[in-house]
């Protein structure tokens, strides 16, 4: 084949690559990308700020009013003494624990998401 035939083009052209790992031709969708990636990320802090509020609002119920969580299965633990007797504890779950559960049980259930859902298309089908 002669060169003549050969219709070869080459063009040089720039990617844009975002946070996320995105490529996008044009700086427009990039930076709307990165937007969105910036949104989400500030979002997700915001929930994860909320279930943190959520969880020291628990954490500070229970302490105020001096009641603590047991385990239902064995509430109470049999301590041997040196004599042979048996001194009972109360076999009370760690704070810490209690606030890993409840924190988990919130991220994953999101219960303030719905009502929020639920009254704003509530308050739109009465305005509708």
């Amino acid at each position: 084949m002669s060169k003549k035939n050969l219709r070869i083009q080459s063009e040089l052209e720039t990617i844009y690559i975002d946070s996320g790992g995105g490529k996008h031709l044009k700086y427009k969708d990039a930076l709307c990308a990165e937007t969105q990636i910036i949104i989400a990320k500030e979002r997700k802090l915001k929930e994860k700020e909320k279930v943190m509020d959520i969880v020291e609002l628990i954490m500070q119920i229970l302490k105020s009013q001096n009641w603590g969580v047991y385990y239902k299965n064995q509430p109470i633990q049999p301590l041997e003494l040196q004599d042979g007797n048996s001194l009972y504890q109360v076999n009370q779950v760690d704070d810490s624990e209690i606030e890993i559960i409840v924190e988990k049980t919130l991220a994953k259930d999101k219960p303030w998401e719905s009502s929020q859902t639920n009254s704003s298309q509530n308050n739109s089908s009465k305005n509708g």
